[in-house]
């Protein structure tokens, strides 16, 4: 997750240093002050080096979903084709959501990713990643036929104009997100949009990401 934005944290490459060294074949493992220190500079660059929401510059929401979670990015390309995070998000699985299969709760993600960032994706085109290969084909071709729980999910994704991408799960910055969620189960849209504004005002004013 962290190297997904490497490129705009100085000096990545000695800060993260002691914690690549532990990966290392036959080295032994250790966790003293050294690397205590490099593990909080990289989770604190990720929240440091966000950029504000430029409406004029394509977006993209990258999202995933695992057994108990769901985790997605808000991020957008600039001129020079740079990719900028400008905010994450996750949530905990219901005990019912957990029961649903891997393609529903993929699925999910992509309605709960979208909802959630409804006032930045509301009336623009944007660009949906998944790890998740079929829903490309589900949300790109209106005839296919999934279950009736993600046919009911494609109508509320109508107000929105947006392409579903595939891309493999082992570029996907949002699967910590989705593995380690905000211990919250709220799905009310309403909840979330209130929620927005309040961040949304709250980033303007100290330039925080959202982790909600």
């Amino acid at each position: 997750m962290a190297n997904y934005v490497a490129r705009f944290i100085p000096n990545f490459a000695t800060i993260s240093e002691p914690l690549r060294t532990l990966t290392h074949k036959n080295t032994t493992w250790k966790w003293t002050d050294e690397e205590e220190n490099s593990f909080n500079k990289i989770k604190n660059s990720l929240t440091e080096n966000v950029a504000y929401y430029n409406p004029n510059e394509p977006s993209e929401l990258v999202v995933d979903a695992s057994p108990v979670g769901l985790g997605c990015l808000l991020t957008q390309k600039d001129s020079k084709n740079n990719i900028t995070v400008i905010a994450y998000a996750s949530r905990a699985l219901t005990p019912v959501e957990q029961r649903y299969s891997q393609i529903e709760r993929e699925a999910l993600a992509i309605i709960w990713a979208t909802e959630h960032f409804h006032l930045y994706l509301y009336g623009t085109d944007f660009t949906i990643i998944t790890d998740h290969k079929q829903l490309e084909t589900i949300f790109s071709r209106p005839r296919t036929s999934p279950s009736a729980r993600i046919e009911r999910w494609l109508l509320r994704m109508q107000p929105y104009s947006f392409n579903v991408k595939y891309r493999p799960g082992q570029d996907n910055p949002s699967d910590y997100l989705s593995r380690h969620p905000i211990m919250t189960t709220s799905t009310s849209t309403t909840e979330n949009c209130r929620g927005i504004y309040s961040t949304h005002f709250y980033r303007i004013c100290t330039k925080i990401p959202d982790f909600g």
